[in-house]
């Protein structure tokens, strides 16, 4: 079975989520997957790629695969980690990618969705950001990724709490860009919005969109603060809460964290 199905409509790629039985979770073989179909859509020179799960699904995705995450005393989300490397992907892609969610969203999948250009999102769509669910410390790019995209008070909520924010929400909080009430109309209006984009420049299009991803990095991060959250994220993968969160995911019940 293969885990990404690509559809070619004229210069629109459509590329779809396809692993169902494990609610799309982001699996290195998933990513792999992913970032191929990525390399395909720019050698046939698509010029908007839609990213979407299937039909009516319940789970846009589940997130990163907590089955890959190692037992502990080494960070799992360095440089290196199959997520970062599908963000960057996404991040990098030659054309404007369009994200088309449908049902709950999870963890790094957050972070995959918020990667894309413009989000757009049936109303019972949610997002739930959910490492402090499981004594996982977020990378630090990952967090500056949602800084750049969400409301710092509204994603302080998100972080502390792990509680999922409805599509109506985060569509006022300007995290994404449209909800509509009909999931009918996702489709159609993912397809309207890819056709106003490969109606203009392909070449101006994509310019603006390495333009955006360069500014928007323009600022430098200070080397001591991040040398101080790098020493604290060690501690965490060092800890007992760490191993904790994640035993508790495999055993299916809530996690008792101390603190330790």
């Amino acid at each position: 079975m293969s885990l990404i199905l690509t559809e070619y409509r004229d210069a629109v790629a459509v590329v779809t989520l396809n692993h169902a039985e494990k609610r799309n979770a982001l699996s290195h073989e998933l990513i792999e997957a992913l970032i191929a179909a990525i390399d395909d859509a720019e050698q046939r020179q698509a010029r908007v790629m839609i990213l979407r799960a299937p039909a009516g699904s319940k789970v846009f995705s589940a997130g990163h695969d907590v089955h890959e995450l190692p037992a502990g005393r080494r960070d799992p989300l360095t440089y290196g980690d199959p997520l970062r490397c599908v963000i960057r992907r996404l991040d990098h892609a030659a054309m404007p990618i369009i994200a088309m969610v449908e049902g709950s969203v999870w963890g790094g999948a957050c972070e995959l969705v918020i990667a894309c250009d413009i989000i757009l999102a049936t109303r019972d769509v949610t997002f739930a950001i959910t490492p402090a669910k499981l004594g996982v410390p977020y990378n630090l790019s990952g967090v500056l990724n949602f800084m750049d995209a969400v409301p710092l008070n509204v994603l302080r909520e998100m972080l502390y709490t792990a509680a999922p924010l409805d599509a109506t929400r985060a569509c006022n909080v300007g995290m994404i860009n449209r909800v509509v009430d009909d999931p009918q109309q996702l489709e159609p209006l993912a397809m309207e919005i890819a056709g106003q984009i490969c109606a203009n420049a392909p070449r101006v299009v994509s310019t603006l969109k390495q333009e955006l991803r360069l500014l928007s990095e323009a600022a430098p991060v200070n080397i001591e603060a991040f040398e101080q959250i790098q020493a604290m994220r060690r501690k965490v993968y060092d800890s007992a809460d760490y191993r904790e969160g994640l035993a508790a995911f495999f055993e299916r019940r809530p996690a008792k964290f101390t603190g330790e």
